[in-house]
């Protein structure tokens, strides 16, 4: 059997570094720890399982444009609507015969280097 003795020591231990454990958070102020102001997001630094955005170098800086002009996904672009028209029988033929010629072609020059 454990004596009472042995608790208390166990029960003051436990209560020493729970407190120095608490306490050693309050070591460093914000700004020394680059505290990002998200607790959550702080702890999981501190575990390893996410990162803080660094400052990009001075050269990065220099040579990126202010202006980013990327096409939005998923917005059709304004601009002229493309004007297609419907095909007629005839012209739709044409067309199909145009592109079974240039595949007989691209299958009979297939095998030969040029």
């Amino acid at each position: 059997m454990t004596k009472s003795w042995q608790i208390r020591s166990f029960c003051a231990a436990s209560l020493f570094l729970g407190t120095a454990l608490l306490l050693s958070g309050c070591a460093t102020t914000a700004s020394e720890r680059k505290s990002s102001g998200n607790t959550f997001k702080d702890l999981a630094i501190w575990a390893g399982f996410a990162t803080n955005a660094e400052e990009p170098a001075d050269f990065v800086k220099e040579t990126r444009p202010t202006d980013l002009k990327y096409m939005p996904v998923g917005v059709t672009p304004a601009g002229p609507k493309k004007n297609a028209r419907k095909l007629t029988p005839e012209e739709l033929k044409a067309l199909e015969d145009r592109l079974e010629a240039a595949r007989l072609k691209n299958e009979a020059v297939g095998g030969q280097t040029p």
